[in-house]
């Protein structure tokens, strides 16, 4: 594991700089994406040892639950993977005199999805019927074990995420900071259109599958590049939402 480079990004107003959408394993998974579909890609973990089935997409999503007692289709989006049971301390309102729209008390939506991997307290590989972490299969990877660099920096294993780019979080484009959610998010559509219920979680800023036309290649799954050599321009993709 020591090639892989680490995943995060310390300074962003994206939700990039807390690194939730890119982990990496043993097998086809790399640190960058190619901005060329899932195949391949950061979460294409198709060639590690411990995805017992090979596939790619049902490490976090499957058409069929099985009936299992987790029930993590109660997640949305056919989820298939484990979430975190921790408890995080969110950003703190008081640190910002422009933070003014209403934030959740704890991460939900897909940011809640995000962090059942990057939050350092789940195994990797607890999805399908491993997901409940109780069968014993020595596999069942606590992820902080194997590859601590793509997780949170700052937040491993503690559940503070005050340092981090707010997220589950309203976006309010009427306010004098941001700018309308009708702006376009690069190629993605308009900042409207990757919000999460009207909220800015991880997927507003990263596109978790790599998807061609829409994440920048040679980024985390950025949505926008945040220099100019990488389809953005200084600081790109903060000032796509940040009116400064």
């Amino acid at each position: 594991m020591t090639n892989l480079r680490r995943l995060l990004t310390a300074a962003s107003i994206t939700v990039a700089s807390i690194g939730l959408l890119v982990i990496a394993g043993t097998g086809t998974a790399q640190a960058n994406g190619a901005g060329a579909g899932i195949v391949g890609s950061p979460h294409d973990f198709s060639g590690d040892g411990w995805n017992f089935r090979g596939e790619i997409c049902r490490v976090c999503h499957v058409p069929h639950d099985h009936n299992r007692t987790q029930q993590l289709f109660l997640n949305g989006l056919l989820w298939n993977h484990q979430v975190s049971t921790a408890t995080y301390t969110m950003y703190d309102a008081a640190w910002s005199s422009t933070l003014n729209n209403t934030q959740s008390p704890q991460p939900d939506g897909i940011a809640k999805l995000c962090l059942g991997c990057h939050d350092g307290s789940v195994g990797v590989n607890q999805f399908d019927n491993n997901a409940d972490g109780t069968n014993g299969d020595p596999l069942e990877l606590i992820q902080t074990s194997w590859n601590a660099g793509f997780q949170i920096p700052g937040a491993l294993n503690t559940g503070d995420l005050r340092g981090t780019h707010p997220l589950s979080i309203a976006y309010n484009g009427t306010d004098a900071g941001l700018n309308p959610d009708s702006n376009p998010m690069g190629t993605s559509g308009t900042i409207a259109d990757v919000l999460d219920n009207g909220k800015v979680q991880c997927s507003s800023c990263h596109d978790v599958h790599d998807t061609a036309g829409e994440a920048v290649g040679g980024t985390h799954l950025l949505r926008v590049g945040q220099t100019v050599a990488f389809a953005g321009g200084p600081s790109g993709l903060c000032l796509t939402c940040h009116n400064k």
